[in-house]
């Protein structure tokens, strides 16, 4: 019996483990996502589908939402991601660009809406935790 409640015990165990693992998998995920969104939007207002002050938006947004997500996973590889992202932001743009189906300037937006929105999130959790505290 007593071998039965150590194999639950290690079980349970395994379980938590490989459930920490996937979420810091989804963290980077995330990151990366967010990531392309901004190389998107640095593309955009290269190609003045966005306005300068756009970008510096966008900036200061990635910035906040690279800290939370590297406080949540400090063994994240930023380097590695951003590769990536820069990456899918090449394929978005050619697809965008091959289809003609999406305007340029509302897939631009969308990326723009995407940073902005996640910051606003992170900033109202921030107030919530603090009046908690």
């Amino acid at each position: 019996m007593f071998r039965l409640a150590d194999r639950f015990v290690l079980t349970c165990c395994a379980t938590l483990l490989s459930l920490a693992a996937d979420a810091s998998t989804h963290v980077s995920v995330y990151l990366k996502n967010y990531y392309t969104d901004y190389e998107i939007v640095r593309d955009c207002s290269d190609h003045d589908h966005l306005t300068a002050a756009d970008a510096e938006m966008a900036k200061n947004a990635i910035s906040k939402i690279e800290a939370y997500y590297l406080h949540q996973d400090p063994s994240i590889n930023k380097d590695s991601l951003w590769k990536e992202a820069a990456s899918n932001k090449d394929a978005a743009l050619k697809m965008i660009t091959l289809t003609k189906k999406v305007d340029p300037r509302q897939f631009c937006h969308a990326s723009l809406d995407e940073l902005v929105e996640r910051l606003h999130q992170i900033d109202s959790r921030s107030a919530e935790r603090k009046k908690g505290s």
